[in-house]
């Protein structure tokens, strides 16, 4: 407890009781009491300031002038981040008048309930608005104490730079955009000179090695190709040839078992009929056994190059043994559709497989097969192609057959 005279009123001559005075009669001024109707109107303070006590720390209080803050741009931050609410309603505060013990009030106790205690600064601390820290509401921003807003050039530690902080309206229109443009060209155009400086360094790299270093690499790039070209002459497949001057070839190489073929003149004019295809195909210069991955036989009259039988083979049904000739039988229909009598390859085929009689002339039919494959291990497999010449049709039609 202070010291306080037990019986001994202020005088009118005190220092003290011209200070009260001073700042009863402002509080009068700002803050009248409002009026109750059942009751009579209060006195005024300075009626009541004789019974006032104030201690030696609310006097020395009371006398000394607030002191303005210094500005900086770390006090509008700081202070704006700080609750400007009343101390006394927070008890963890460091300003609670009860840490002073009893006796030790402020001259707040005089200020009005409802007043700041941001009042008691002689003006606003330094704010910094900006976008990204605070909301759209400037005055919200300056006033609300129950958010943190940072400015954009606030630093830590030691460090502190001076930069310009730009709002949305310090931009010229497409600047922000020519300026992420230009940022992006620059970018690349460093990573382009990069690349290039690498690429000339290697070809730096690698020819200098080569001038300190050709008279042992040539003799290797030679040995290299050499042993390169022995390895593909022994490892990749050579597509055989089709033959039917073989030994292994029969005489007939066309045959036929088909005991109803099927001939009609009437326009539109057809022919159908299956026979045989015996050809030779010779894989002696092949070092490794050939695989056709496709096979395709097609069967042409030599005088007017007209199609009369087509065949095809999948993967892995036929294939070569390695420095061999292999005769194959093939399976074939021959068939044709025409529009009229008169078509030289219908023609040709129905005077060739007409019925066996005395006086009837049957002549031979001239072919050319083609055999058109995919084989694994070669790329782009020539056709290869075989002539039977002056070969007998091995049908003839019925003798009822128009």
């Amino acid at each position: 407890m202070a010291y306080r005279p037990a019986a001994q009123p202020y005088g009118h001559e005190d220092p003290s009781y011209e200070l009260q005075s001073r700042y009863s009669q402002q509080f009068d001024r700002a803050t009248p009491s409002p009026a109750s109707p059942n009751s009579p109107p209060p006195g005024f303070l300075r009626d009541q300031q004789a019974h006032a006590r104030y201690s030696s720390a609310d006097l020395y209080a009371l006398e000394q002038p607030p002191v303005p803050a210094p500005p900086s741009h770390a006090s509008g931050s700081s202070l704006l981040a700080r609750p400007q609410s009343n101390p006394r309603a927070h008890p963890d505060s460091d300003d609670d008048d009860e840490d002073d013990g009893a006796g030790f009030g402020t001259y707040r106790d005089l200020t009005p309930a409802g007043a700041r205690g941001a009042a008691r600064y002689s003006q606003p601390p330094a704010f910094v608005s900006h976008p990204s820290a605070t909301s759209n509401y400037p005055g919200y921003d300056a006033h609300n104490g129950s958010k943190d807003a940072f400015a954009s050039t606030t630093k830590f530690g030691g460090e502190t730079i001076e930069a310009p902080i730009l709002s949305r309206a310090d931009w010229a229109p497409g600047e922000a955009a020519r300026e992420k443009h230009e940022h992006s060209t620059e970018k690349k155009r460093r990573r382009r000179q990069d690349l290039a400086g690498e690429v000339r360094g290697v070809s730096h790299g690698v020819s200098g090695f080569v001038r300190r270093n050709w008279k042992w690499l040539v003799p290797l790039l030679i040995f290299l190709s050499v042993a390169a070209i022995i390895l593909c002459w022994f490892l990749v497949p050579r597509t055989p040839t089709i033959t039917f001057n073989s030994r292994k070839v029969p005489k007939p190489a066309f045959t036929s078992n088909d005991t109803d073929p099927y001939v009609s003149s009437a326009e539109p004019t057809s022919f159908k009929f299956n026979g045989n295809i015996i050809l030779a195909l010779d894989a002696s210069d092949s070092y490794l056994p050939v695989k056709y991955n496709s096979f395709g036989l097609t069967v042409r009259l030599q005088e007017t190059e007209g199609i009369i039988a087509q065949a095809t083979w999948g993967n892995g049904e036929i294939s070569v043994p390695a420095k061999r000739e292999t005769s194959y039988e093939f399976p074939i229909t021959f068939y044709g559709n025409y529009t009229s009598a008169s078509n030289p390859t219908f023609a040709a085929v129905r005077a060739a497989c007409a019925h066996k009689y005395a006086t009837i002339y049957r002549p031979p039919l001239n072919l050319t097969v083609t055999v058109s494959s995919s084989i694994t291990g070669v790329v782009n497999a020539p056709d290869r192609t075989a002539r039977l010449n002056a070969v007998a049709c091995p049908v003839e039609w019925a003798s009822t057959a128009s």
